[in-house]
């Protein structure tokens, strides 16, 4: 079969463990200014709560497209461990197909999520990625989806934009720590056959080397690098996005927040879902943004992703916030 998209990477098993909401004697503070969370060395702190959830970009990615009706494969390493054996079952019961998924001997993807006054820090560990892309005769798609990716990627990311463009195949991009630490001269292939470019405005600022405070100079030099579409994304500020002709902005749909992992990957995957299905840039941005809105509703980065039915019901609620062009 050919599938809608393969989503390029690996999933894990996430803890998400929650700190306590008040400051207690220096155990736990968060401070805002300087954008971190200190927790007193050689203390026992007391959890609120303890929960386990499926993580890892790509694994988000997959279940959030075939959610929305899209047919999804994973390519990708995974190790053996116990973690990782649950993780794949998650993944088979949302209708992601993961035959094409490696698993590492003896190595075990995991992450903790610390939860504090609904911001969050992750500790993650990933298993070594794919030495190179498969060749399966089996493995076929429309789209691919690249994003994080652990030690040694190069080799994978550059075999799998060979075979993308030999088939034809459109490219979602959302570079991961190792591939903006990478820089633009080693991932300047990867720009340039993209379709749609996902990046939060820091990793923008840090990826062309501008003050990220211009969001329009922003777009453009993305857009400039090769994709047909650029989109930025910037928390409670909204989305914006530009396709060489227009630029637009969508602002955030109010709702709960109980944690923030995982909304930019549920923004990517709803967005992309409105794409591939040729809704055009405007109401991917709608999807993308009331898809992250649940996300932020809910513990862990998939049980807020929605479905088509859901997708409905969302926007219809979000009928008042209107995408503005710049």
């Amino acid at each position: 079969m050919t599938y809608d998209i393969l989503s390029l990477g690996p999933a894990r098993m996430d803890v998400f463990l929650k700190l306590p909401d008040v400051e207690v004697d220096e155990v736990c503070s968060i401070d805002r200014k300087r954008c971190v969370i200190e927790l007193g060395f050689g203390e026992k702190i007391a959890l609120r709560g303890v929960e386990f959830a499926i993580g890892g970009n790509a694994g988000n990615n997959a279940v959030g497209l075939s959610r929305l009706g899209l047919s999804t494969a994973m390519v990708g390493a995974m190790g053996d461990g116990w973690t990782d054996q649950k993780a794949l079952e998650i993944l088979r019961s949302e209708g992601v197909d993961t035959k094409f998924v490696e698993i590492k001997k003896g190595q075990n993807g995991f992450g903790a999520v610390l939860n504090y006054q609904e911001e969050r820090t992750i500790l993650s560990y990933y298993p070594e990625a794919l030495d190179s892309f498969p060749q399966n005769a089996e493995l076929e798609a429309s789209w691919i989806y690249l994003t994080s990716m652990g030690t040694g990627f190069e080799d994978f990311y550059k075999q799998a934009v060979e075979w993308a463009v030999k088939r034809n195949a459109k490219i979602g991009f959302n570079p991961g720590t190792r591939q903006i630490t990478a820089g633009l001269t080693k991932m300047r292939y990867v720009f340039a056959k993209t379709e749609v470019l996902f990046v939060n405005r820091e990793e923008a600022g840090k990826l062309v080397g501008l003050d990220a405070g211009d969001i329009k100079a922003l777009l453009v030099v993305l857009k400039n690098l090769g994709p047909k579409v650029a989109v930025i994304t910037d928390g409670p500020a909204g989305t914006y996005a530009y396709d060489g002709v227009k630029f637009w902005h969508m602002p955030i749909v109010d709702a709960p927040v109980v944690e923030r992992t995982g909304a930019g990957d549920a923004f990517g995957s709803g967005f992309l879902a409105a794409y591939i299905k040729g809704l055009g840039v405007e109401e991917a941005l709608k999807w993308g943004t009331v898809n992250s809105a649940s996300v932020l509703g809910c513990v862990g980065p998939q049980a807020g992703l929605l479905t088509m039915e859901k997708m409905g019901e969302w926007l219809t609620k979000a009928e008042s916030v209107k995408v503005e062009e710049l």
